[in-house]
């Protein structure tokens, strides 16, 4: 599978392609300084904030150009945008790691979490790497930590 990374340049990012298999090529995206020794390596692009009016086409070329299969936002105003246009990303067989609009509305994120926080990828309910889909949760995906005993789980991204 091809996964891009967003906030790429950032600790959160780097956690979280370690959950995916070494078989899974995983690029990051980020909208700052990238030097360009790594964008060079090809395992950094640069896409645009996810402020800008422009963010899901230009990163949806990005995401065909790389040939992604999935999609993981860790800004919250990517996460936003994208939750938006599941629809257009699906058209081109990419899968958006993004909340449905319905828990985004209800949900509080846990903003920049910590380095000793087991943050791990919800996709479709399951826990990356593992089995069985969270009941309750189901048709959901996003970034999130579980907790300690793990039967619970809180969204994250990054400011």
């Amino acid at each position: 599978m091809n996964i891009l990374i967003t906030g790429g340049m950032s600790a959160l990012a780097q956690k979280l392609a370690r959950v995916f298999s070494a078989e899974d090529k995983v690029i990051f995206g980020d909208n700052v300084a990238i030097p360009d020794l790594l964008i060079a390596g090809g395992r950094y692009v640069v896409i645009p904030s996810g402020s800008s009016a422009s963010f899901n086409h230009e990163l949806l070329k990005v995401s065909i150009s790389n040939e992604s299969d999935l999609i993981i936002p860790l800004r919250k105003d990517e996460i936003v945008q994208l939750a938006a246009c599941k629809d257009l990303f699906a058209e081109y067989g990419i899968q958006l790691a993004v909340p449905s609009h319905r828990l985004l509305e209800i949900v509080e994120f846990i903003v920049n979490p910590g380095k000793d926080l087991n943050t791990t990828v919800l996709l479709k309910g399951k826990i990356a790497g593992q089995g069985e889909p969270i009941e309750s949760l189901e048709n959901e995906s996003g970034v999130c930590v579980v907790s300690d005993g793990g039967e619970e789980l809180f969204f994250c991204c990054l400011a």
